[in-house]
């Protein structure tokens, strides 16, 4: 045992070394799938460096007590960022890590994406500990020796320093040799994390930021995005325009509900026959796709109130801190509009204590408004978010006041496991305490409290004089968990990892009006104009610039996705497509067959068409004025 504390002592450095690029295979192979002599190599500099510059300043103790907490800040780096990878599909940047406040709020959803290969990264835990206290040599810092004794130290530094001035060439290079790699997720794997958190720095120029445009600038940018958008095939006079106009709204976003629930049956029971019902009273566009980055839930409620692309580097809600944004509760303050919110969570998680006041609403209500029944770690459950809604909303409607009211659900959120009183669905055996059974319970759940919403607000005479919105904010099921041919199986239906995954529901109800089913291909950018039209309100005189389309007035549409798919991505009428590295590279994958179709000619068109109107909108909501 003496002899192998003395081996650590004098081998510390290679022992932490050899942990570290036996982890970098680990991170690579297990998590990014992508082995390369480019990527390997991007990784190796980064470690390199950070591990060589210690021993450029410090020696002894000092020295190998740094290094070890280098070594262990990576491993947790590429711990946290395997965690983050296996939810969202995504390589965290520094920005999403300004976030990990939110942590605790999220516990169970982290505690369910932790796999057992993730124990790996701390495996050499015990070895770092005992290099920290194996040496007994004092601390030494090479700028404060005496003069024969540092230059003694710098002589023995040689071999870091150039160990350090290579691997910044090494990083150097691999970013400029990146550089034509348009797909952030290609760009990701191939920098590895380390180096990628310099190339979305924009270290080398290609920062996201925006300059703050002028009056006139912004004035142009307005008149270049509507021609953009008046091309479209529209009739000439807008089709359901004002049928809903003087009407209260009620949106209600519903937590990661997917599309493909609606009209599902599992052993012959319906898993939303509210919902099922709801539909064919309403205009139920079955064809619309998930837009959020990196916020999530706050970016759908972004997207719905503001009408623009969410930030591609980090949530919106944090990049429009202390700024006040165009939005439908002011513009329906025009028309004598009071505007609410509600969501069970703190109003800080996600930055909403911002998010709200620079969309202009009148007053959220947050935790402290619900019933706490514990129903999962958020805390009250829809059936108290509908309860205490519903008392507000009664009270606004004896007031005399017009009100837009939106509801954030929670019950359906990930990991999906809701209180076993609550699970009434007979599963087969098959879907026993699997992700997607589990989804299934909590959908099922989070449609009965819905109905009930509904019907209560049909009880107290306020669904006559109200249209209600519900839409899903993002997907639920997660691929690593579900096998889409599994799924497929289990359910009878056709699943697709990606096309069925983001394919979320969009139903608006107006009173008296019969409604239909649209096979219209959209996304959450659409549901803004949408609602607007049916309002009668038009946004185009007013400081708002919408990024989507009314989808009751159009016959093709071409949307963007980002983040959750790389840049540049897109949904049009026929296909899902998805570049690889650049365009060049990319795939194309019909809507109706689920299956990998030849390019064409015009997908170059509608690439360019996204990447332009993304770019727009960044220039736009970089451009937000400071709150007064």
């Amino acid at each position: 045992m003496i002899r192998f504390l003395r081996w650590i002592k004098v081998n510390t450095t290679w022992l932490l070394i050899a942990a570290l690029i036996a982890k970098l295979f680990i991170f690579r192979v297990a998590v990014l799938d992508s082995i390369s002599f480019a990527g390997v190599a991007s990784d190796l500099g980064a470690i390199s460096l950070l591990m060589a510059l210690p021993a450029c300043f410090l020696t002894g103790r000092w020295r190998q007590r740094l290094q070890g907490f280098v070594a262990l800040l990576i491993s947790i780096v590429w711990f946290a960022a395997a965690i983050y990878y296996s939810y969202y599909g995504n390589i965290p940047t520094y920005y999403t890590l300004s976030n990990l406040d939110q942590v605790g709020q999220i516990s169970e959803s982290i505690t369910a994406s932790i796999e057992p290969y993730m124990s790996l990264f701390f495996i050499d835990f015990v070895i770092i500990g005992i290099s920290l206290f194996v040496s007994h040599e004092k601390p030494r810092l090479i700028f404060s020796l005496k003069k024969e004794v540092a230059s003694e130290i710098w002589r023995a530094r040689i071999a870091p320093v150039i160990v350090a001035a290579l691997s910044i060439v090494l990083i150097i290079g691999s970013l400029l040799t990146s550089r034509h790699i348009e797909n952030g997720h290609a760009l990701a794997k191939r920098l590895g994390v380390l180096t990628y958190q310099i190339a979305v720095s924009g270290v080398l120029g290609d920062s996201q930021q925006q300059h703050e445009l002028s009056s006139e600038e912004l004035a142009n940018l307005r008149n270049e995005v509507q021609e953009w958008f008046a091309g479209q095939d529209e009739p000439e006079h807008s089709l359901y325009h004002g049928i809903a106009e003087g009407l209260n709204l009620i949106v209600i976003q519903v937590e990661a509900m997917q599309n493909f629930v609606i009209g599902l049956e599992v052993n012959g029971q319906e898993v939303t026959p509210f919902l099922n019902k709801f539909t064919q009273q309403s205009f139920y566009f079955n064809n619309i796709y998930q837009q959020i980055a990196e916020g999530n839930t706050s970016d759908a409620e972004f997207m719905m109130n503001a009408g623009a692309y969410p930030n591609a580097m980090q949530a919106t809600s944090k990049s429009i801190t202390g700024k006040e944004v165009p939005s439908l509760p002011r513009l329906l303050a025009e028309h004598n509009y009071q505007s609410y919110t509600f969501h069970v969570n703190d109003v800080t998680f996600w930055n909403r204590n911002e998010l709200y006041p620079a969309l202009g609403f009148t007053e959220y209500f947050d935790k402290p408004s619900f019933t706490n029944d514990h129903f999962n770690s958020f805390g009250a459950s829809d059936e108290q978010l509908y309860s205490t809604a519903l008392d507000k909303l009664g009270q606004f409607q004896e007031k005399g006041e017009r009100f837009y009211a939106q509801l954030v659900t929670t019950s359906s959120h990930h990991p999906f496991k809701i209180p076993e009183q609550y699970q009434e669905l007979q599963l087969p055996q098959e879907l026993v305490d699997t992700q997607l059974g589990h989804y299934l319970q909590a959908i099922h759940y989070t449609d009965k409290q819905l109905g009930s919403f509904i019907e209560q607000l049909q009880q107290e005479g306020i669904l006559e004089d109200s249209v209600v919105a519900i839409y899903g904010d993002h997907f639920g099921l997660q691929p690593k968990d579900n096998d889409p041919a599994w799924v497929s199986q289990q359910l009878g239906i056709n699943y697709h990892e990606t096309i069925t995954r983001m394919n979320i529901p969009f139903i608006v109800a107006v009173p008296g009006v019969e409604g239909e089913e649209i096979d219209q291909v959209g996304g959450q950018l659409d549901m803004l104009p949408t609602v607007l039209n049916l309002l009668g309100i038009d946004e185009k005189e007013s400081e708002l610039m919408l990024f989507g389309s009314d989808l009751l007035n159009i016959s093709t549409n071409t949307i963007g996705v980002r983040y959750y798919l790389p840049t540049g991505s897109f949904f049009n009428d026929e296909l899902l497509f998805i570049p690889g590295t650049s365009f060049k590279d990319g795939k194309a994958i019909s809507l109706t067959t689920l299956q990998e179709v030849e390019r064409t000619p015009q997908l170059r068109d509608d690439y360019n068409y996204v990447l332009e109107m993304m770019t727009m909108s960044d220039r736009y909501t970089s451009s937000y004025a400071k709150r007064k």
